[in-house]
């Protein structure tokens, strides 16, 4: 994990952010079959709205060369925008349920459904701690969150 935040997104690899990634994937492949309900639900989509921006951004910082706030930013508009589809529109689920089959597939591992609930957009607060996350972990970087790419 040293050697990963060594070589960059420091925001991602982090004990915050993979601590969240653990959670969520025991969340979805075990503790929602074992205790479905609003709970198991809503703990989903705050880990989510923690973690994908972060884990947008490590991916953007392999293939571009975007400053660390920018890479954010664009995973924070991201992880909105698709969270918001596919909480208020049951085609954005639908497509979001068959992908996420199709990529764990190979692997015979079954996730819980996503469920069309406009009342989970109550986490999209997440993403501001998201923010604030990045930006106190890039800061202790070379590629602080706020500063622009040279």
């Amino acid at each position: 994990m040293a050697r990963a935040a060594a070589s960059g997104a420091p925001e991602f690899f982090g004990f915050l952010p993979l601590m969240a990634v653990g959670l969520f994937a025991l969340n979805n492949f075990v503790l929602k079959r074992a205790w479905p309900g609003l709970i198991t639900g809503k703990l989903s989509d705050l880990l989510i709205c923690f973690f994908l921006p972060l884990f947008v951004s490590a991916l953007l910082q392999r293939v571009s060369r975007l400053g660390a706030a920018t890479r954010v930013a664009v995973g924070i508009a991201l992880t909105a925008a698709i969270f918001t589809a596919v909480k208020t529109s049951a085609t954005a689920s639908r497509v979001l349920d068959h992908d996420i089959a199709l990529l764990l597939q190979p692997f015979g591992v079954r996730t819980a459904r996503n469920c069309v609930d406009v009342t989970d957009l109550w986490a999209l607060p997440m993403l501001a701690l998201a923010w604030l996350y990045a930006r106190r972990t890039a800061l202790a970087g070379p590629d602080p969150v706020g500063r622009t790419a040279p």
